[in-house]
């Protein structure tokens, strides 16, 4: 008998890789949807066998639909697949009621292993047309590894810092020089607490620079928890510490992704170094990467923007064709 699966994640990146993997292999009824308010209607109202679950989600992540699953009156199989990869993610994840945790990227041998266990059948179904319609721009796809690289970043900080990092749903999209421009002096501008770090990289044709905006009444406290101590009247050398291992971890992840190994140069206070009258700044646009990470207990928001220059979309368009 055909199982009814639900795949709810945001990522269409998702969707077409599950939908690939299993119309083409299993006897399956397939089910979508992009946050977890959609995803409680379909298991509602779609006897669903089986949930494929994001954790990082707009509108309600799933977390919230592991705690609102009770009141549905039945309880499907529940496999989270998510980019947030802290130990203590898996945990709560387990005490709310999943039944298996798998990383993204998903590995397909245990992919495999877990639909036996859970009885799919298996049949023999032809490779073609198995995912028409389910094309994914370069956005949607640079979106899904960011949200992977982010994951195993905050992992990384999460270890260090022994404690639960609230993983941020990345903002993927373009950008002018000007629009940029202005965004970043009315961020700094905005908050006179804050300290803006810059810090460029470079790997596999791709020029970028990551900027560091972090505030909150805990930075300090934030730094030494990460192995930082303050050795002077000055904050901003722990706050330089603190950005180098932002961006360092989520390059370090995004390296691993992509196969792309990434140096960085020493990070510096952005106002130290930005020349935004430089010609360099007056006439590109980038490809910019967004999110804020966030300690659970700590008053400490870290705000972190990669861009990448014009000149490296075409090489992040060759990278993208080989994982798309």
């Amino acid at each position: 008998m055909s199982k009814n699966i639900l795949i709810c994640d945001d990522s269409p990146l998702v969707h077409k890789s599950m939908t690939r993997l299993l119309n083409a292999s299993y006897d399956v009824n397939l089910f979508y949807a992009e946050n977890g308010n959609e995803g409680l209607d379909k298991i509602a109202k779609n006897n669903i066998d089986i949930v494929f679950l994001d954790l990082t989600m707009p509108v309600m992540d799933g977390f919230e639909v592991l705690k609102r699953l009770p009141s549905l009156g039945y309880k499907p199989t529940i496999v989270i697949i998510s980019a947030d990869v802290q130990k203590e993610a898996a945990r709560r994840c387990l005490m709310l009621g999943a039944d298996q945790f798998l990383s993204k990227p998903f590995d397909k041998n245990k992919l495999t292993q877990l639909l036996l266990n859970l009885n799919v059948a298996r049949i023999e179904k032809s490779m073609c047309d198995t995912h028409k319609g389910l094309s994914v721009d370069y956005i949607a796809g640079f979106r899904e590894i960011a949200n992977i690289s982010l994951g195993r970043g905050a992992a990384i900080i999460s270890d260090h810092l022994g404690e639960f990092i609230k993983m941020p749903l990345p903002c993927v999209s373009t950008m002018g020089s000007s629009d940029l421009r202005f965004r970043l002096i009315a961020d700094i501008r905005s908050d006179q607490q804050s300290i803006a770090i810059a810090q460029r990289f470079v790997g596999g044709g791709i020029h970028g620079e990551a900027l560091v905006d972090l505030r909150g009444e805990d930075i300090v406290e934030f730094g030494e928890k990460l192995g930082f101590s303050q050795t002077n009247d000055d904050k901003n050398e722990v706050v330089i510490d603190i950005a180098n291992i932002m961006v360092s971890s989520f390059l370090v992840a995004l390296s691993l992704t992509i196969s792309i190994p990434f140096s960085v140069r020493q990070p510096i206070i952005l106002e130290e170094y930005m020349n935004w009258n430089h010609k360099e700044y007056q006439s590109d646009d980038y490809f910019t990467v967004e999110y804020t990470y966030q300690a659970e207990t700590l008053d400490v928001e870290c705000e972190v923007l990669f861009m990448m220059d014009s000149q490296s979309t075409k090489n992040y368009y060759q990278i993208m064709e080989t994982l798309n």
